[in-house]
């Protein structure tokens, strides 16, 4: 995965969460201020998502790389972002980030998952993955087919 970090605006929350399936280092916080994204983009070299033309300007303007997301749908705003760097969206649980944190996620052993998913989900699927931060148990499931033809999709827009 191609080592570019982003902080999303609080307009950005589905993009964000998407953008970590893909492996990329999203901060994201609905509450967080025009100024605290500014800032944390400074100092940590992040790049601005944003659907805001002024935060978007204010970035530009602080010699700052921002990118600005337009599209309404998810699929046309990681279009959007794939070809702003010139990237091919690859899905690939192994590089993938937490969702929900951001965290990284490592595969675990199914043995070891106990009674925190259904039984039929253990029986179901024989990889899982859980995030090192939050504990959130994630697998290839129906989320992750739908994520594969928006993945597809997005590969055709580009």
């Amino acid at each position: 995965m191609v080592d570019i970090k982003f902080i999303a605006d609080s307009m950005l929350g589905t993009l964000a969460r998407k953008l970590r399936i893909y492996g990329f280092d999203v901060l994201y916080d609905a509450e967080s201020l025009d100024e605290e994204i500014l800032a944390i983009a400074k100092r940590d070299g992040r790049v601005i998502l944003t659907s805001d033309k002024d935060l978007h300007k204010r970035a530009v303007s602080n010699r700052l790389k921002s990118i600005w997301i337009s599209g309404e749908e998810d699929e046309d705003r990681i279009v959007t972002v794939f070809k702003s760097f010139g990237l091919t969206p690859e899905l690939d649980p192994e590089s993938s980030r937490c969702s929900l944190c951001n965290g990284e996620i490592k595969e675990i052993d199914k043995d070891s998952l106990g009674s925190r998913i259904p039984e039929r989900v253990i029986e179901g699927h024989d990889r899982f993955y859980s995030c090192v931060n939050c504990g959130k148990i994630y697998w290839m499931g129906g989320h992750w087919k739908r994520l594969k033809k928006l993945s597809e999709r997005v590969r055709q827009r580009l």
